[in-house]
């Protein structure tokens, strides 16, 4: 199939299905921190059935899948423009990669401290990896290496990487259990661990070309479903059974890869919702700005009125807060960082020129 046929995807090889995936994505995690919708708010707790049925309900929503989910998105979104055995422009991608990501995180850093947050920046409990932030430490170390995971791919394929890696990551998660504890090393090590995720974007890259249109929306509802549930049985082992973090999001991401997998074949034949599509470009402002915006959320005089209406107005103002990073700090970098590659290779282009001349 062309891909001027196919829905989902424009001229420029943007999938819209992923700009949907990532803001629902982002939102599950927010919801996760600040609450579920509180359909139950309120129940008499002193009875098993109330009890039963705001726990329940609670638990619905747990965002560390979410961010294993990104892994996958990142991967591909990564491996994409460069799947096709070509030269790799190594500096404009390192330069484009770092802008992109880092002016954001430096400028949520700073909007932190502004309301008040006194986690150290480096050193222990450090808020680059005792927070949300830790995703996008294991994200740096990714971009890092990636260049030479797709060079052993060139020389051999992807089963020769993601084999070890898978063991590596199996093997540190059942001797490290306490892997992503909020320190550097800990990062570090569930980094390793989730690495294999990562690459299963990039496998997934290479298959996109390729993929069989999926048209029912009974099937691809079943895939939801059975990633949400797959999400609620990894929390369900992690809290009551008490099976490490890491350990679990390393087989969870094979289901996310799965799942993201018939998202993608869903969309040749079907539009994602198109206001869920367009927030999905401000969704990296969403994950990195719903704990400065809850805490600036407390600090507001907010009358009480009523659990539902709250979280409602509570929401909105995170997803506003969100999107005015978006215009002021996330979509600049990103002009920034396309400018600094279209002079580089302006400059790649008059040394060839040169070299050809001599």
């Amino acid at each position: 199939m062309k891909q001027a046929n196919v829905p989902g995807l424009n001229n420029q090889g943007r999938y819209f299905i992923l700009d949907a995936l990532r803001f629902f994505l982002a939102l599950w995690v927010t919801m996760g921190h600040f609450g579920v919708f509180p359909l139950f708010a309120g129940v008499d707790t002193a009875t098993k059935f109330g009890t039963f049925l705001q726990h329940g309900w609670d638990s619905l929503v747990w965002g560390v899948p979410a961010v294993i989910g990104f892994f996958v998105i990142s991967g591909f979104c990564i491996h994409l423009p460069f799947r096709r055995d070509e030269p790799f422009p190594v500096g404009r991608y390192y330069a484009r990669r770092y802008i992109r990501i880092l002016v954001p995180v430096a400028a949520a850093l700073l909007i932190a401290r502004l309301l008040g947050d006194r986690q150290p920046i480096i050193g222990p409990r450090s808020i680059l990896w005792n927070s949300v932030l830790w995703s996008l430490a294991c994200e740096e170390i990714y971009y890092a290496v990636y260049p030479l995971a797709r060079f052993l791919r060139n020389r051999s394929s992807w089963g020769m990487v993601l084999v070890p890696t898978f063991l590596v990551g199996a093997i540190l998660a059942a001797l490290r259990p306490e892997a992503l504890d909020g320190s550097a090393l800990g990062t570090v090590e569930a980094a390793v661990i989730l690495f294999p995720v990562w690459l299963l974007g990039c496998v997934l890259a290479e298959q996109s070309d390729h993929l069989s249109a999926l048209e029912s929306p009974w099937v691809i509802w079943r895939w939801r479903f059975l990633a949400w549930f797959g999400s609620w049985i990894c929390e369900m082992l992690h809290f009551k059974g008490k099976i490490s973090l890491t350990e679990l999001m390393l087989w969870f991401g094979i289901l996310a890869y799965f799942w993201i997998k018939k998202e993608l074949a869903y969309s040749k034949l079907h539009h994602p919702w198109a206001p869920l599509a367009s927030a999905g470009l401000w969704s990296y402002s969403l994950y990195l700005m719903h704990p400065q915006a809850m805490v600036l959320l407390r600090k507001l005089p907010f009358p009480n009125l009523g659990y539902i209406l709250v979280w409602c107005l509570s929401m909105i103002f995170i997803l506003a807060i969100a999107y005015f990073f978006y215009l002021m700090v996330e979509r600049p970098s990103h002009r920034l960082a396309r400018s600094i590659m279209v002079v580089a290779g302006q400059r790649t282009a008059s040394s060839g020129k040169v070299a050809e001349s001599i």
